[in-house]
């Protein structure tokens, strides 16, 4: 049985399982979190399903400078979109 993982399995007295799957949810900055113990993004690591923030993570990639462009782009762009629309799971 698959159980969610929370913001509170990032302190320091969690299982260490429990934690360690805590930090592979992270989409800041993992050793930060893991000091303080919390999430240092407010939580938002722990918000949404995972094709979501796959979708974030994916787009953060993604150069949001106008001078940037090309048919490379396309397919990052695509990726999120996807995974958005719950056509792809990671």
């Amino acid at each position: 049985m698959s159980r969610r993982i929370r913001e509170r399995d990032l302190r320091h007295d969690a299982d260490s399982f429990h934690f360690g799957d805590a930090m592979v949810q992270c989409e800041g900055y993992a050793p930060s979190c893991s000091e303080q113990g919390r999430c240092m993004m407010d939580g938002r690591c722990f918000l949404h399903d995972a094709h979501l923030v796959a979708a974030r993570m994916v787009e953060s990639l993604i150069p949001t400078s106008q001078h940037v462009s090309g048919l490379h782009l396309a397919y990052p762009r695509r990726v999120a979109e996807m995974l958005r629309e719950g056509r792809i799971y990671p």
